[in-house]
């Protein structure tokens, strides 16, 4: 959990992201909240990486690390779907239900009940983003995470409230599909800001329950925003 806010002027401004976007580095495991193999994955990080950005805040990735990650809002307004983005690191939540060994801040509930980290994809936002912006980002919303080549989905199911606040978190096992030979726990998180985290924060994802969701409706209702996405870029 974290946090370090920064409403910025409305200008315009750009981010620093790594590129181009690497191909899968290994044999992926088979997960029902991966993406349709016809999504443009490549073409939508593009996109994102060239995009002059409406920017809506910023966070540090780590604990005394400038706020360098910008979340932008670009995206809210397209034809058909609403989003918005930003490229971070993957650090590892475990709060929740089970917990995990190695994490003794872990704690046993989540911001909207008591998901199993181990169980659900779900990834975390800076309690102050949400608090601010809670017209654009509802609790469980649906986000579209590309990382290591591959577009995974989760949902919006815990705020970091620490000091400071950063961003760029997953849990367990959404971090472990983006990174499954990575060795990824809570004390060792992907470091490069080479994610891509597109929220559709007012879409709510289906059959969201206090510990467990209902993944084949998650990668339905994750497609089909994806898709439309797509078709309001032009892609």
């Amino acid at each position: 959990m974290r946090s370090f806010f920064l409403f910025l002027s409305s200008a315009l401004v750009a981010f620093t992201v790594a590129a181009p976007y690497p191909a899968i580095r290994l044999a992926t495991r088979d997960v029902g909240f991966r993406a349709d193999p016809g999504t443009k994955i490549a073409d939508i990080v593009k996109v994102a990486q060239e995009s002059s950005k409406v920017p809506l805040g910023s966070f540090p990735p780590t604990a005394g690390a400038p706020s360098s990650v910008q979340i932008a809002g670009d995206w809210l307004n397209l034809k058909g779907v609403s989003a918005f983005y930003f490229f971070a690191d993957m650090d590892v939540d475990c709060d929740g239900v089970a917990g995990c060994s190695n994490d003794p801040t872990g704690q046993p509930q989540t911001s909207f009940g008591h998901l199993d980290a181990a169980q659900v994809p779900y990834f975390v936002l800076p309690a102050e983003f949400t608090a601010v912006h809670g017209d654009i980002v509802q609790p469980n919303a649906i986000g579209a995470i590309v990382c290591n080549g591959q577009m995974l989905y989760g949902i919006f199911g815990d705020n970091n409230g620490a000091t400071p606040e950063v961003i760029g978190e997953a849990s367990l096992l959404l971090a472990q599909t983006c990174f499954p030979n990575d060795g990824l726990n809570a004390n060792n998180g992907h470091s490069a800001s080479d994610v891509l985290y597109i929220v559709f924060g007012t879409t709510v994802a289906p059959g969201v329950g206090d510990q467990t969701i209902d993944i084949p409706g998650l990668k339905a209702s994750g497609d089909k925003l994806v898709f439309t996405l797509q078709e309001a870029l032009g892609l």
